[in-house]
């Protein structure tokens, strides 16, 4: 395993999460109640999340501008709501989307929010677990991976008492080695990985892409703000011969309001 814990910390874990997530999803079963109904570029994408519990945040949104477009065939790894999927699908409307989501209640309103996206015959859902599904699945057989993965270790930092959170945000159930090497064999020829990531664990998942032979690297970094030190990274990953282009910092805010860059990524200017 890649945590650090030993194995009867992280199965109590991992137990107590499943335990709180059957009791989530009983509570979301038959209402709106304990949703939120949110929309993104300007009308075009449509979210459904959950009032308590995990939320998306700007991360995804990041993202999708970053990825270079067209998308193909591709896989979003841990979809939550569906947030990335569904803004991928809207800036490319030849691409076709597999979300692959293992937390019920999130698959459930990914489904609610492919209802009123324009995504007929372009998104199908997979409410399982990310390398079960993956094993199954005929090698090299997608043009991209793209995932905003749990990404904070088990032993690294606060794990929320929230376990729909604490799944979503730590490596519980998914690895940054188990993820990358099962991306790696769905992936085709000239095929890529994409993956917003924290900036502190940049270098493990450089090592880890790399062991995966994506050694073609394009990154970004990402900063709250001009002043503030970068808490984010973007990386789009190809297999080949080692290479790293760097791009210019994305600055997230300016002042009190998302950077003309981040209002683009977002509808509200040129994307």
């Amino acid at each position: 395993m890649y945590f650090r814990l030993t194995l009867k910390l992280i199965a109590s874990s991992a137990a107590n999460v499943t335990q709180g997530l059957a009791t989530a999803n009983v509570i979301a079963e038959g209402t709106r109640e304990f949703t939120t109904r949110d929309t993104l570029l300007r009308g075009r994408v449509v979210v459904y999340q959950p009032t308590r519990g995990y939320r998306f945040s700007i991360d995804p949104v990041l993202l999708s501008g970053f990825v270079t477009k067209p998308y193909g065939r591709f896989v979003d790894l841990g979809a939550g709501c569906g947030v990335l999927s569904f803004l991928m699908l809207a800036r490319d409307d030849r691409s076709v989307a597999t979300a692959v989501e293992i937390q019920l209640r999130l698959a459930e309103l990914a489904a609610e929010g492919a209802k009123e996206n324009d995504v007929a015959g372009r998104f199908t859902l997979v409410p399982s677990d990310f390398l079960a599904w993956a094993e199954a699945q005929d090698a090299a057989s997608f043009d991209l991976v793209a995932t905003n993965p749990p990404f904070y270790q088990v032993d690294g930092g606060h794990l929320s008492p929230i376990p729909e959170r604490a799944l979503a945000h730590h490596e519980i159930a998914l690895s940054l080695l188990e993820w990358t090497s099962a991306s790696a064999r769905l992936v085709r020829e000239g095929g890529r990985l994409a993956v917003v990531f924290p900036a502190e664990r940049r270098d493990a998942l450089l090592e880890a892409l790399a062991k995966q032979g994506f050694g073609n690297v394009r990154l970004r970094l990402v900063r709250p703000t001009a002043q503030r030190t970068v808490h984010r990274v973007l990386v789009e990953a190809r297999r080949g011969k080692s290479s790293l282009q760097i791009e210019p910092d994305l600055i997230v805010h300016e002042g009190t309001e998302f950077s003309a860059e981040v209002k683009g990524y977002l509808g509200e200017g040129a994307s």
